[in-house]
């Protein structure tokens, strides 16, 4: 059957793809041999492709009863405006007309349609399977929430000191999302069993069990599972064959997509403990689902099945109340608002706020936060600002003082919501080189702050990671140094495959990092990308100081715009559970 005419304008319009329009027509083909062949109606044909695209905007399913937060740029109250009702029973109806295509939760066929809920039925099947494994387990799978800062790491390194104290031939593997988190979740543990102000616990556990802990090596979840893109089948690690661990620890778990979430849970062997850690404000994955804040919506609920096994952890330990002030105020959404432009523009103190205050270092004080208007003579000093950090660091690695170098990198970090544009990253890197008098074309100048785009196994490399490049002892070449401990590690440039400019980078890029200055530059105009969990990630990355620069109106439509992810999965993990 060929697509309607119709779909073209909704096309068009943006709502749907024309890939997708083209996919759903070759279902439709396919299923036209069957004994009664769909004849699906316009509705259905934008119902089917709007779940062929919903996965790769985050979702899992396509919410029927919201179906006008689907709408696009569509007018739905213009007068001779493209079809698209608000009812779901409408759309459900329509749905009818697509025959075999379409059928119940336990149906075999392409999509299913369970409530008011339109799934492929692979992510379906894979939502459900996560329900019934975190809802039915009988007590080995744990949740550790907190925000940055709260003493997640503390907890972690205490759990595995009391479980390698207790039987030290225990089998741990320590995982993340990406090789960037990994490498973070290490630094976090050896920094935390050296510092003086660990708990007792942790700064006294017997020597042999601090270095059983410190040689844990964390690793990519697709690493753990022995991901092999182009293998059958594509995880070596799955029910059939379990992962032989005792206990499994996946830190930032807010970066975990449904299906990942899904394939970890399949793998665990029937006495393999699990500890998800993560903060379930901050964003969450970039492929489709949203795991660890759904697990956190259903806990809010005491008699919820997880609810028992899941502890957040609330005061800060990372910044000062001014900080904290603030991202608590983001959190709250609209009516946050207020208090986030009073703190902003330093009309607030932490006494007017006691929650922000408690358990926060007495080091924060009124420098702690700046607004900058874009196109302003501050704006312009702010830039000079960026600019002599940037050339700061090129000294020191022109001087071929590479830790220092990769240490003042820290100190500051523009990040930007969007990728293109003046107020982008494109924008700010060419910006900061050009008044550095980097030559056009010159890639491997000394103090170029870079970020590895691409996992590299060979070099040990992964993506997220990054450095500074550094003249090399032999001369005319060049060396990206990248921290290792107290040192760094050494890397001839002309190995490394895939890197990016960083001197400014996205606040994606930057979620499990810290920074003790960080620039969160936001759009000129609001944006849907710019919402309340970027501008909270891009806040909590800073240890000492915020600098925003963005309107009063942008900053206002992001802290009330949410990501909102369609997945039935807090659902299924309520008190209720439906399956």
């Amino acid at each position: 059957m060929t697509a309607p005419p119709e779909l073209t304008a909704y096309v068009d319009a943006g709502v749907i793809s024309g890939d997708d329009v083209a996919a759903v027509a070759l279902l439709v083909e396919i299923a036209s041999r069957e004994p009664v062949p769909p004849t699906p109606d316009l509705r259905a044909w934008l119902a089917l492709s709007l779940a062929l695209r919903a996965p790769r905007d985050g979702h899992t399913c396509v919410l029927l009863d919201e179906i006008a937060d689907w709408a696009g740029s569509i007018d739905l109250t213009a007068a001779g405006h493209l079809d698209w009702p608000t009812d779901a029973e409408l759309w459900q109806q329509s749905l009818a007309t697509a025959g075999p295509l379409v059928g119940a939760a336990d149906s075999r066929t392409p999509f299913i349609l369970d409530g008011s809920r339109l799934y492929l039925a692979r992510s379906l099947h894979e939502e459900r399977e996560i329900a019934r494994r975190l809802t039915t387990d009988d007590g080995g799978i744990e949740i550790l929430l907190g925000g940055p800062g709260t003493g997640k790491t503390t907890q972690v390194a205490r759990r595995l000191i009391e479980v390698y104290r207790a039987a030290p031939d225990t089998r741990i593997a320590l995982a993340a999302p990406t090789g960037k988190a990994a490498a973070r979740m290490q630094e976090a543990l050896r920094n935390r069993l050296h510092d003086d102000h660990a708990p007792d616990e942790v700064r006294h556990a017997a020597p042999e069990v601090r270095a059983a802990v410190e040689a844990a090596r964390p690793v990519t979840i697709h690493k753990l599972l022995g991901y092999r893109p182009h293998g059958t089948p594509r995880y070596r690690f799955s029910a059939d064959n379990p992962l032989r661990y005792d206990l499994v620890v996946v830190d930032e778990a807010s970066m975990l997509s449904s299906s990942l979430m899904h394939h970890l849970l399949a793998a665990l062997g029937a006495g393999t403990r699990l500890l998800l850690v993560g903060d379930p404000h901050q964003l969450a994955s970039v492929d489709a689902g949203s795991v660890l804040g759904d697990i956190a919506a259903a806990t809010h609920d005491p008699a919820a099945p997880l609810a028992d096994r899941t502890t957040t952890l609330t005061v800060r330990h990372r910044f000062g109340p001014r900080i904290g002030g603030l991202a608590d105020a983001i959190l709250a959404g609209a009516p946050g608002i207020q208090q986030a432009l009073e703190i902003l523009s330093g009309q607030w103190t932490p006494a007017a706020d006691r929650r922000a205050n408690a358990g926060t270092p007495p080091t924060d004080d009124a420098t702690a936060i700046r607004w900058v208007q874009p196109h302003t003579a501050a704006f312009d000093d702010l830039v000079a600002e960026v600019v002599a950090h940037a050339r700061g660091v090129c000294e020191l690695a022109e001087r071929g003082e590479a830790r220092a170098a990769v240490d003042a990198r820290q100190q500051l970090q523009v990040l930007c919501a969007h990728r293109e544009g003046r107020f982008g990253v494109a924008g700010f890197n060419a910006l900061v080189e050009r008044r550095l008098g980097v030559a056009a074309g010159e890639r491997w100048y000394a103090g170029r702050p870079l970020m590895v785009a691409r996992n590299n196994p060979a070099l040990d490399l992964f993506n997220g990671d990054m450095g500074v490049v550094v003249p090399a002892a032999e001369s005319g070449r060049s060396d990206a140094a990248f921290p290792v401990g107290k040192g760094v590690r050494l890397v001839p440039v002309s190995r490394l495959e895939d890197v990016a400019t960083v001197h400014a980078l996205t606040i994606h890029k930057s979620q499990g990092s810290e920074y003790a200055h960080v620039i969160v530059v936001l759009p000129e105009q609001p944006s849907r990308i710019v919402t309340r969990e970027l501008l909270y990630t891009g806040v909590t990355r800073a240890t000492r100081r915020v600098t925003i620069v963005g309107s009063d109106e942008v900053i206002r439509a992001a802290i009330a715009r949410p990501i909102r992810r369609a997945t039935g999965l807090a659902d299924r993990l309520g008190v209720h559970r439906p399956s």
